[in-house]
C-alpha cells in the first residue's frame, strides 16, 4: 500500500501546484492515523518531493475521554516527527444535531489555520465514506453536484482539500494498520445509531450482505459518473456564467432571466444546478436547497404572475428582464467580536480579515459603500448594505469593508492597504 499511495500522493501534488504546505486534520481514528504514517513514509522516501504537514487534533470537549485521547495523539505524532497542535473546542454545544454542530466546528478551525499558514488541508476520507456521503445525499434529494459526491482535490474557499484515501476501501486502509501495528483510538459515537452517519453505516452494511454486495462499488461508480458529467458540461457552464451572471462583491447576484429560461427549457436539472448554486451563494448556505424546494421556485419563476419568493434567507424577483438574488434581511448574526490578522466567516457568506479588532456591527445608513449609479445593482444598495457587516473600532469608530470576491481555484489575496475587507466566497463555480 505503501509505494502505490506514494505515487498517488505524487500525482495529488502535482496537480495543485501549490508550496506544498498541508494542515492534516487528525482525530486519532484507524483512518487519520494510518494516514499519518502513510505521509511519514511519503516525506522519508528519497524523491525529488518535499512537504511541510502540520497534524491538528481537534477536542470536541464531548466525551469525558477526549482530552486524553487528544494529548496522546499529539505524543504519537510528535514522535514521528511532526510539529503537532491540539485545538480545543469551549463553545456551548446545541441541543441536537451534535454531529453537523461538530462538523462545522471542526471545518473553522481547520480552515482558519490554513489561511494563517498559507497551506492546504489534507482529509481522511475514503471509499467507504464516499458510498455513505452519496447514499445520504440520494436520501435528501441532492441535485447534481451533490451526487458527485467528494472529489480527491477540492478547492474550498481558496483552500484545497486533498483527500489522498478516497480510492482506500476501509479493509485495505484496517490491513495497513494491522500490519503496520499502528495505534488509534475507537470513538464511542461511531457506533450511536442516533447519528445519521453511523445508521447509514449500518444499513448500508445490512444491505450489503443481504440484498445488494455490490452497493458500495456500485455507489462509488454512481459519482464518477455524475463527476465526469459535470466535469465536461463545466465549459459550457462557466461560459454561460460569464455572458449571463453578474456578481456584486456584497453578495447579490443578477441573472438574465431569457437566458436561464432557455437552460430551464432544455435541461432542467442543471437550472436547478444553476439557481441552486447561486441561493447557496447569496444566501451563505453549507449547500444549495434541496433539489424539489429549487424546482419549485424555478416553475414559479417562469410563470406569468411571479412576483417575489424567498428560499435559504434569500429573495429572489425579477426587474427589467433580469432575476436578482439578494440575501435577506433576517438571520444576520451581528455582534461578532474579532481579533486583528485573523480570519472569520460572517453569516457563511464572507471571510472577514481585519487589521484592527473591533466589533462586526450593522451599517451606518449615513455612510453606505458606495455602489456607481451605471452598476446594475444601483437599486439595491441599501438592501445590500443592510446584509454585510461594518467594523466598529474599540474606540468606537465605524469603518466600511472593502468588498472581494473568492473565486473558483484561486489562492486568497489580502489586500495588505485596507484595514478590513470582506471576500465573497463565491460558490457558484466550484
Amino acid at each position: 500500500m505503501i509505494s502505490k499511495f506514494d505515487d498517488h500522493f505524487n500525482k495529488l501534488l502535482k496537480k495543485i501546484n501549490s508550496n506544498n504546505k498541508f494542515i492534516l486534520g487528525l482525530s486519532g481514528g484507524i483512518d487519520s492515523m494510518a494516514l499519518l504514517h502513510l505521509i511519514k513514509n511519503f516525506t522519508d522516501d528519497k524523491r525529488n518531493v518535499s512537504i511541510n504537514c502540520m497534524p491538528i487534533i481537534i477536542d470536541h470537549n464531548l466525551r469525558d475521554e477526549s482530552g486524553f485521547e487528544a494529548k496522546e495523539v499529539k505524543k504519537i505524532s510528535q514522535n514521528l516527527g511532526f510539529y503537532t497542535q491540539i485545538k480545543k473546542i469551549n463553545s456551548s454545544k446545541p441541543n441536537g444535531n451534535i454531529q453537523n454542530w461538530a462538523r462545522k466546528q471542526r471545518r473553522n478551525i481547520l480552515f482558519q489555520k490554513c489561511l494563517e499558514l498559507s497551506a492546504n488541508l489534507i482529509l481522511g476520507h475514503h471509499f467507504d465514506d464516499q458510498a455513505e456521503t452519496l447514499f445520504m445525499r440520494i436520501t435528501r434529494e441532492s441535485a447534481l453536484d451533490g451526487l458527485s459526491g467528494m472529489n480527491e482535490i477540492t478547492s474550498w474557499n481558496g483552500v484545497f482539500i486533498m483527500r489522498p484515501l478516497l480510492s482506500y476501501k476501509k479493509e485495505q486502509i484496517k490491513n495497513y494498520v494491522r500490519n503496520k501495528k499502528i495505534f488509534y483510538f475507537e470513538d464511542s459515537s461511531n457506533i450511536n445509531d442516533k447519528f445519521e452517519r453511523v445508521k447509514t453505516r449500518f444499513y448500508l452494511d445490512y444491505i450489503k450482505k443481504n440484498i445488494w454486495p455490490n452497493i458500495i462499488n456500485d455507489l462509488n461508480y454512481f459519482s464518477n459518473l455524475n463527476s465526469n458529467l459535470l466535469i465536461k458540461t463545466d465549459n459550457f457552464f462557466y461560459s454561460w456564467f460569464n455572458k449571463n451572471i453578474i456578481i456584486h462583491e456584497g453578495g447579490a447576484v443578477r441573472v438574465d432571466y431569457a437566458s436561464l429560461r432557455n437552460i430551464f427549457e432544455k435541461s432542467f436539472l442543471f437550472a436547478v444546478r444553476i439557481v441552486g448554486k447561486i441561493i447557496q451563494t447569496v444566501g451563505g448556505n453549507d449547500y444549495a436547497p434541496k433539489r424539489k424546494k429549487t424546482s419549485h421556485l424555478i416553475f414559479s419563476l417562469f410563470t406569468k404572475n411571479f412576483r417575489k419568493k424567498s428560499l435559504g434567507n434569500v429573495n429572489v424577483f425579477i426587474c427589467q428582464g433580469y432575476i436578482f438574488f439578494i440575501r435577506e434581511n433576517r438571520n444576520l448574526n451581528f455582534g461578532l467580536n474579532i481579533q486583528q490578522n485573523k480570519y472569520y466567516i460572517f453569516d457563511g457568506r464572507f471571510l472577514v480579515k481585519s487589521s484592527i479588532s473591533g466589533k462586526l456591527v450593522k451599517c451606518n445608513s449615513n455612510d453606505l459603500v458606495l455602489i456607481n449609479k451605471n452598476n446594475p445593482f444601483y437599486k439595491f444598495g441599501l438592501w445590500i448594505n443592510n446584509s454585510i457587516p461594518y467594523l466598529e473600532t474599540l474606540e468606537g469608530k465605524t469603518i466600511k469593508p472593502h468588498l472581494n470576491i473568492i473565486n473558483k481555484k484561486s489562492k486568497l489575496n489580502i489586500v495588505t492597504n485596507d484595514c478590513f475587507s470582506l471576500y465573497l466566497l463565491n460558490r457558484i463555480l466550484v
